[in-house]
């Protein structure tokens, strides 16, 4: 009977652990998680970790296991740096995230990305980032050295011409200041918000409330959004291929 045993295998019982070569115990927390619904906190994870993860999935086709795990990645997403949210989006065809970190690093100073960024990302992705900033820098210039024109003034405006050399005054040294700041320039809403703040001289009322209507509408500033957004969809087109479906 003794010889009729079967031997024991990993898994087989607690002394015979399977073992996930690479996966971390606390990265396989995740998966217990996605199958017994016990909540894990993601931010107490490297996003290395997560990446392990995520080929483990991928290795063994576990693509639902996958999906859990990348929306985690995405409610977190402002914990991981978007150099690798971009490497993962890519090697594990994962559109959702791409935008998201391609507008961060947009915004994220050129001076701040390291090698290693440039690494993850890929040199298609680095140059188009690079590009994108080169080109909204130059609108931002644009916009803060030209101020929009005053084509009709109001009713009530008794000096067209003072109001005009006002409002050219004011845009320059409150706009073009905070747009151009070199150590701290603004975004444009919270530039416009600040200009709307300052005192306005010769600027009658009307043609003020004019003007911020104007401003409101933000059509010279969405120019930069459209461009940064079309930019991305150029880059995910490319580069994040859909994975294909199971075959039956």
């Amino acid at each position: 009977m003794e010889n009729s045993r079967q031997p024991e295998v990993d898994g087989m019982c607690d002394d015979k652990p399977i073992h996930l070569n690479g996966i971390s115990r606390e990265t396989f927390e995740l998966f217990l998680e996605f199958t017994f619904g016990r909540y894990v906190d993601i931010l107490c994870f490297y996003i290395d970790e997560l990446s392990k993860f995520l080929r483990f999935c991928d290795m063994y086709q576990c693509s639902h296991a996958c999906k859990f795990v990348i929306s985690r990645i995405s409610s977190a997403r402002y914990h991981f740096h978007p150099a690798k949210l971009i490497n993962l989006a890519i090697k594990y065809h994962v559109r959702s995230i791409f935008p998201y970190a391609f507008q961060q690093l947009a915004e994220t100073p050129i001076t701040e990305l390291t090698h290693a960024h440039q690494e993850l990302m890929g040199d298609e992705v680095f140059l188009n980032v690079v590009y994108v900033q080169a080109a909204l820098d130059s609108h931002r210039r644009i916009v803060a050295a030209e101020e929009p024109k005053i084509l009709m003034h109001s009713n009530e405006c008794q000096d067209p011409t003072g109001c005009n050399e006002d409002w050219h005054a004011i845009w320059w040294n409150g706009m073009g200041r905070f747009l151009l700041d070199g150590r701290n320039p603004q975004p444009y809403d919270d530039a416009v918000k600040r200009f709307k703040e300052l005192q306005f001289g010769r600027v009658s009322e009307g043609c003020k409330d004019l003007m911020f209507k104007i401003l409101n509408q933000g059509a010279a500033f969405k120019h930069a959004e459209q461009f940064v957004s079309e930019t991305c969809s150029f880059l995910v087109e490319k580069l994040v291929f859909e994975p294909e479906p199971p075959s039956p």
